[in-house]
C-alpha cells in the first residue's frame, strides 16, 4: 500500500517468506492529466480475514505488528499520469485419496449383466444395422457434451510402450488434458503460462479460459466465468495470494486487455470485476499482481491498487511533477518508482512502497538508473539500466528490508549474456543466489548476489519449474553427464555449486515433447508431480501433462 508518511527508522518490516519473482517494468513517460486523484486517494479498505480453509499470513518478524492498513500517504503529485503500454511482467496439500479413473468398480457396485447370445444366454435381438463408425461418433459427441473434451486422455504410465524404447528412469505419466492455444499465448509472465494450485487442483489458462483440473485424475473441475461484455482471457497473475485469490485479465473488446476479474481459486467463483478500458489505446500486455490485501495493475493509464475483498480503490499512482520521466516496477509486494523531474526537488528519486504494509516505504535520492524489472521480493532485487536505447549498461541492485540500498553490480563480461525471462529467473534469499537464463541457447547461470560473481553456467535448453529442498527443479535435454538426452530429463540443481541430480525422464512413446525452453512448467513438491504445458511435436496439439517424479 502507499506510504503513510516519511520513513521512520526502526518501523516494522514485512514478514519474511517465499515471494514470487517479478515481471518487467520498462521505463514509462508520465504525462500528467487533469483531475487525477493524488497517490493514493482516501478509501483504502481494511484487510479482510482470509477465507476459511486458506493459509493465514505470517506475523512480521520480531513480534512487531504491521502498520495500520489504509493510512493516507503523502502524494507523489496532484496530476494523473498518462502511461504508454508496458510489457507484462502453491502451497498445496496432497489430494485426498479416492478412486482414480481406470480403477475397477467399488465392492458392492452394480454388476454388468451377461451379454445376450453369450454362453448359456438366449439369443439377442437382431442387430440394428448402425455402422460402428457412427456409434463411435455418437459416443464422442456425448463425451464432448459432458465435458470430457475432444482428446482428454488418461495416460497411466505408458506401460504399453516397447520395453526396449522405454528408459529405466521413465516417470509415470498420470494424465493429459487439452490446452488450446490462444491468440494471447506468450512466454512472458502475464501470458497464459501461469499455473496456480489449491489443495486439490492445478489451474491454468489458455484459449478456452482459466480452468481447474483435479491434480490426481486430470478431471476438469471448473472454468472461470467470462465477465459480461468481455472476450478471451489475456493474462493471469503469476501466482495467487496465500489466501487463494487470483487475478485474471480479459479482453474488453478491440484487443484491449483491460477487463480485470478477481477469483477464488478453490471454486473458480468471481469475487468482483472491473472494466478498466479507457481512451489511451488498446492494452496488449497488462501487468497484474495480487497479495493478501491488494490487487495491483498497470493497464492503460491505470496504475492502481484495489482491495482484494471488494475491489474498492486503495491507491492510484500519480506523477511527482509535470516534466517527470518515470519508470515503474510492480510485484506482489512492492511498487518501485524512479522519477527524474527537472521541475521538482530532489530532481532524481527512487521511491519504494510495500503494497501490503502501508507504513513500510523509503526514498533514495539521487538514483538516476531506470527500473527495468523487479526480479524478487526477498530480498527486493531490481534490474536497472542507464536509460540508453542502444546497448544500455545494466545493473543488479538489492535492498535491505528497510528499503536501503544493499548490494549492486554491473552486468559486465559473461554476465552480459544473462536474460531475465520471468519463467526462468529465481532469487534465493538464504543462499543469496540469482538464477537466470543464459546465452543464445537458453541455458541457465547462477550469480552470487553479494559479489556479482558467476557461480556456474549450463549450456543447452534448460527450463526451471520451481525449488525444493534439493535445490532448483528444472528440465533439460542437455545434462552435464553427457550427450543430449533423447527424452527431456527432470533434474535438481544445487543453487551454489550447480551440481545436477537426475530425478527421472519425461517419457513419451512418440518422443514428441517440445524442447524444455518451449515448455511452461510447474512443480508441486507436496505431490512430487511436474506439470508440463506445451505443443506435442507429433501432432502440434497443445496440452498439459502430469508426470509423477520419484521421491528424492
Amino acid at each position: 500500500m502507499p506510504p503513510s508518511g516519511p520513513p521512520v527508522p526502526g518501523q516494522a518490516v514485512p514478514p519474511s517468506g517465499g515471494r514470487p519473482q517479478q515481471p518487467p517494468g520498462p521505463p514509462q513517460h508520465f504525462q500528467p492529466g487533469p483531475g487525477a486523484a493524488p497517490y493514493p486517494p482516501p478509501g483504502a479498505q481494511p484487510p479482510q480475514p482470509p477465507p476459511q480453509g486458506h493459509a493465514h499470513p505470517a506475523a512480521p518478524q520480531g513480534g512487531q505488528q504491521p502498520p495500520p492498513y489504509g493510512q493516507q500517504p503523502p502524494p507523489f503529485g496532484q496530476q494523473a499520469p498518462s502511461y504508454g503500454q508496458a510489457p507484462s511482467y502453491g502451497q498445496q496439500q496432497a489430494p485426498a485419496p479416492g478412486q482414480a479413473a481406470g480403477q475397477p468398480p467399488f465392492p458392492g457396485g452394480p454388476v454388468v449383466p451377461p451379454y445376450a447370445g453369450g454362453p448359456g444366454q438366449p439369443a439377442g435381438p437382431a442387430r440394428s444395422g448402425l455402422p460402428v463408425p457412427l456409434i463411435l461418433a455418437i459416443v464422442l459427441v456425448l463425451l464432448i457434451a459432458t465435458g470430457v473434451g475432444g482428446y482428454f486422455v488418461l495416460m497411466g504410465d505408458d506401460s504399453s510402450a516397447p520395453a526396449a524404447d522405454r528408459p529405466a528412469n521413465a516417470m509415470p505419466r498420470l494424465w493429459e488434458a487439452p490446452s488450446p492455444l490462444s491468440q494471447r499465448e506468450g512466454q512472458d509472465e502475464n501470458g497464459l503460462r501461469s499455473m496456480w494450485f489449491n489443495n486439490d487442483d492445478v489451474i491454468y489458462g489458455d484459449g478456452e479460459g482459466v480452468r481447474a483440473y483435479d491434480r490426481k485424475t486430470g478431471k476438469k473441475k471448473w472454468t472461470v466465468k467470462t465477465p459480461k461484455g468481455a472476450g478471451e482471457v489475456c493474462a493471469m497473475s503469476k501466482q495467487p495470494s496465500q489466501d487463494g485469490v487470483g487475478a485474471v485479465v480479459f479482453d474488453a473488446g478491440g484487443d484491449d486487455c483491460s477487463y480485470l476479474s478477481v477469483v477464488d481459486t478453490d471454486t473458480g467463483r468471481t469475487l468482483w470485476s472491473k472494466n478498466l478500458q479507457d481512451d489511451s489505446g488498446a492494452e496488449h500486455r497488462p501487468r497484474v499482481v495480487v497479495n493478501q490485501k491488494v490487487v495491483a495493475v498497470t493497464i492503460g493509464t491505470t496504475y492502481a491498487g484495489f482491495s482484494v475483498s471488494r475491489g474498492a480503490p486503495a491507491w492510484r499512482l500519480t506523477s511527482r511533477g509535470h516534466l517527470c520521466t518515470n519508470s515503474v516496477g510492480l510485484s506482489p509486494q512492492y511498487l518501485a518508482v524512479m522519477s527524474d523531474c527537472p521541475d521538482e526537488k530532489p530532481k532524481a528519486q527512487l521511491a519504494l512502497q510495500d503494497l501490503e504494509y502501508a507504513g513500510i516505504h523509503s526514498k533514495v535520492t539521487g538514483e538516476k538508473r531506470h527500473i527495468e524489472q523487479i526480479l524478487s521480493d526477498l530480498p527486493l532485487t531490481l534490474l536497472m539500466g542507464d536509460g540508453s536505447s542502444v546497448n544500455p549498461d545494466r545493473y543488479i541492485q538489492t535492498y535491505t528490508k528497510e528499503g536501503r540500498p544493499d548490494h549492486s553490480f554491473k552486468l559486465d563480461g559473461e554476465l552480459k549474456d544473462l536474460a531475465f525471462d520471468s519463467r526462468s529467473t529465481y532469487v534465493d534469499e538464504d543462499e543469496q543466489v540469482l538464477v537466470a537464463q543464459y546465452g543464445a541457447h537458453k541455458g541457465l547461470a547462477a550469480v552470487d548476489l553479494r559479489t556479482g560473481k558467476l557461480l556456474w553456467k549450463k549450456r543447452g535448453s534448460v527450463a526451471t519449474a520451481g525449488v525444493d529442498s534439493d535445490g532448483l527443479i528444472a528440465v533439460t535435454d542437455s545434462p552435464d553427464s553427457g550427450a543430449s538426452a533423447r527424452d527431456p530429463l527432470l533434474i535438481s540443481i544445487g543453487l551454489r555449486d550447480g551440481k545436477e541430480k537426475v530425478r527421472g525422464a519425461l517419457y513419451d512413446p512418440k518422443h514428441s515433447l517440445p524442447a524444455p525452453d518451449a515448455m511452461s512448467l510447474a512443480w508441486n513438491g507436496n505431490d512430487n508431480v511436474l506439470y508440463v504445458q506445451g505443443e506435442r511435436l507429433s501432432d502440434d496439439r497443445p496440452s498439459v501433462q502430469a508426470f509423477k517424479a520419484p521421491v528424492s
